[in-house]
């Protein structure tokens, strides 16, 4: 059988185990080129080196094997194109999936960088913030309710991900409060991507007046920052998650972020 791969010699030219050829051909995806009759060896051709690649893009996509079987047509030829252009759809999927992978690590990794700055800050300072683009909530007079601060949040996020833009958990609050101390809230997700949406608002860039503060379950907001923002006139209060270079498990900073002068 000069012509022709012994099946040890054809499962080493991908390095895969003699026993996926035999569940490859058990499925009829592999069948060998020539079967000793005498004694059972298998032998493949180098030609078929072409139908093992395809199995094994196949593994590394996530199709399963069985549905593989689907592209073979009546005489058991495997349907090449098809399952290409099937395969090249996935594999363009997890692309974009990598890049989101990506821009959040780089997303982070800024945040981070930018917030050791201000690591431990107490009082109110001043920092410059990029323009977010962010989907959000309808805005609420009262949210109290956990599961209802779940729900809704959860609309957006499922939202966000139907119409393929890449949202940042966990959420942040956008609080407007009035000249009488009315509060209304919001909740916001951040997307990063470039996508365009009529849900898509965008918070300005700008100089940014902040305060950091632990923000407790009962925590009446506007008695905590009435010593810092005590003037009686209309503001936007941004409240973002602290990033940093470590986790703790505990309750989390938060900083509360009023725009003060937008570029």
């Amino acid at each position: 059988m000069k012509n022709y791969f012994t099946i040890s010699e054809f499962a080493k030219l991908r390095d895969i185990n003699i026993n996926s050829l035999h569940y490859y051909e058990k499925l009829g995806l592999l069948k060998p080129a020539v079967v000793d009759k005498t004694n059972g060896y298998r032998y493949y051709s180098a030609e078929q080196v072409s139908v093992l690649n395809k199995i094994i893009l196949c593994i590394q996509l996530g199709i399963p094997l069985k549905e593989m079987v689907g592209f073979l047509d009546e005489e058991g030829n495997l349907q090449s194109q098809k399952l290409l252009e099937k395969g090249r759809v996935i594999a363009q999927q997890r692309i974009r999936e990598m890049q989101n992978n990506l821009d959040y690590i780089e997303y982070s990794l800024h945040n981070i960088e930018e917030n050791k700055q201000f690591k431990n800050f107490t009082g109110v300072y001043e920092r410059q913030i990029h323009a977010r683009k962010i989907i959000a909530t309808p805005y609420y007079e009262n949210m109290s309710d956990p599961k209802e601060f779940t729900s809704e949040v959860s609309k957006i996020y499922h939202y966000a991900l139907k119409k393929d833009m890449f949202p940042i958990l966990p959420a942040g609050q956008i609080i407007k409060i009035d000249a009488n101390g009315k509060m209304r809230l919001c909740f916001y997700l951040e997307i990063l991507n470039e996508k365009k949406d009529k849900l898509i608002q965008v918070i300005p860039e700008g100089r940014y007046k902040c305060l950091q503060i632990v923000l407790e379950p009962d925590m009446d907001l506007l008695q905590a920052i009435s010593p810092y923002w005590n003037e009686k006139e209309e503001k936007t209060i941004i409240v973002n998650n602290v990033m940093m270079e470590k986790y703790s498990f505990g309750a989390g900073i938060s900083e509360l972020q009023k725009l003060e002068f937008m570029d």
